[in-house]
């Protein structure tokens, strides 16, 4: 314990410290023997030892000088005044700062007015603050929990009182090294555990080689292939969904599907993201995991004729393609669709990826709009290949209920389910809150067909900094605002 300058400092003693709770901050502190002013290391109040804890003066009148006391005598020395029985806090009383020498005294319950015993001043009760004296509920003497009394201080601060996020790590998998960032998972996922995994990867032994993926990569890949193995109850191959945030690597995670699957004998993949710029990032980690075999055809490069045509011949790989080219079609009424459908045949069981799935959100819109034809595209080629390896990949494509109309595949709707459409499924969960939500979240987690970790932030600061607008600048603004306003005026808005 820190004493500042002003106050002496005592000498130690052998025998334990006495606890004293604080007058300002309400801690236990432990004070020395002999120490009689003292300064809480939390709260920085000065403070004394009540008078009943000071040690006795040593100062006693001098005896009067006799014949028979000025001859010491070894064999009969002089009694010694018994020790102080310091008791410390007395649980049965009030702990209350003296106003005028900051000695903590135990004041009986109902007593308004006393004087304190150290400095002899008169002392009232402030009854508007002496609740905030009385400890709720009063922690034993013997043993301080430091944990709960942090705990406490930020529930009454307003603070979190448990943790949001947990460290992630591969419950049941070993396979791979450390993901190169620490990742978390919220505090209700990471109370649940997944499936045991039964698939064996093709590439195990070639991942293990290249450390191309890290561990949790390795364990979307185990669970994703896995969930493809099993179907619904209406028939169809059910689905797996990567809900990972940015830097868990998904681009990657996907391809290292594409290179299990194409080992698998399933050479035809369908990869719809939202830019067609992306084909490069799909080449790129193809290439990272090994899959150079792997050709990445662009669909707004190629005609609308069939893909499997001498005139095109692509006879297999990844077709990549975003949601615009979904809904396009040519000018003598040939879509990208039907285009897509008969590449892939009937029975193609290959994999349908939906990278930023949340693109197709609008499925189910509010009360008086419509559908989105980009919704309705994703939700007909499910429709169409209903055994495809569907892989539903968005960082907020669960983030409201309304938003997973076209996650059909993962049958938490419909035949053989508690609900049956995706109405009943949005006014169930509506009616639940973000808490039932969170529910089907760690559902999903236990059957094996949803992951979602995020980066750890751990650490990060953050600043806000205003950047003052000059005259020219805030003329500007003024104008173009002044426009936009017009224009919401002008449609009725």
């Amino acid at each position: 314990m820190s004493v500042p300058p002003s106050l002496p400092q005592p000498p130690r003693a052998d025998a334990g410290a006495t606890k004293i709770r604080c007058a300002g901050c309400r801690l236990i502190l432990n004070v020395a023997v002999g120490l009689t002013e003292f300064v809480c290391p939390a709260c920085q109040l000065p403070q004394m030892l009540p008078p009943e804890l000071l040690l006795p003066r040593t100062n006693t009148p001098a005896p009067q000088t006799t014949a028979s006391s000025s001859i010491p005598n070894p064999s009969n020395p002089p009694p010694l005044p018994p020790p102080p029985q310091p008791h410390g806090i007395d649980p049965s009383k009030i702990q209350l700062p003296c106003a005028n020498c900051k000695s903590i005294l135990n004041v009986p319950h109902g007593l308004s007015r006393f004087k304190c015993p150290q400095c002899g001043v008169d002392l009232a009760v402030d009854v508007s603050t002496v609740n905030q004296f009385v400890p709720h509920p009063p922690l034993p003497v013997e043993e301080v929990n430091e944990v709960a009394i942090d705990v406490e201080r930020e529930e009454q601060e307003g603070g979190l009182a448990g943790e949001t996020f947990m460290d992630y790590r591969p419950a049941k998998l070993s396979i791979g090294l450390p993901h190169p960032d620490p990742i978390v998972e919220t505090s209700s996922l990471s109370s649940v555990q997944p499936p045991d995994p039964t698939y064996k990867l093709n590439i195990e032994n070639e991942l293990e080689t290249s450390n191309a993926l890290s561990c949790l990569q390795i364990e979307t890949l185990v669970y994703a292939c896995q969930r493809h193995l099993q179907h619904l109850p209406n028939g169809s191959r059910a689905g797996f969904f990567i809900g990972d945030g940015a830097g868990v690597g998904k681009g990657r995670t996907i391809a290292g599907l594409i290179w299990e699957n194409w080992l698998c004998g399933k050479k035809k993949a369908l990869w719809i993201s939202v830019g067609s710029d992306l084909k490069f990032d799909a080449r790129r980690d193809l290439d990272d995991v090994g899959a150079m075999c792997v050709e990445v055809h662009a669909l707004n490069k190629l005609p609308y004729a069939k893909l499997d045509s001498k005139s095109v011949g692509i006879k297999e790989g990844v077709v990549f393609l975003t949601y615009n080219s979904l809904i396009a079609s040519s000018e003598r009424g040939r879509s990208r669709l039907q285009q897509l459908v008969q590449w892939c045949g009937l029975s193609f069981d290959g994999l349908v990826l939906f990278d930023e799935c949340h693109k197709a959100k609008n499925l189910v819109p509010e009360a008086g709009s419509k559908p989105t034809r980009t919704g309705e595209a994703v939700l007909e080629i499910q429709a169409i290949l209903p055994e495809a390896r569907v892989v539903y990949c968005s960082a907020t494509g669960a983030s409201e209920p309304r938003n997973m109309g076209y996650m059909v595949r993962l049958g938490l709707w419909g035949f053989g389910s508690s609900f049956p459409d995706f109405r009943e499924f949005l006014g169930a969960l509506e009616k639940g809150g973000v808490g039932a939500l969170e529910l089907v979240a760690m559902d999903m987690k236990a059957r094996g067909m949803f992951v979602c970790r995020t980066l750890s932030y751990k650490g990060a600061e953050f600043e806000v900094v205003e950047a003052p607008l000059d005259a020219k600048m805030t003329k500007y603004s003024s104008g173009t605002y002044s426009i936009v306003l017009e224009d919401i005026a002008d449609c009725g808005l």
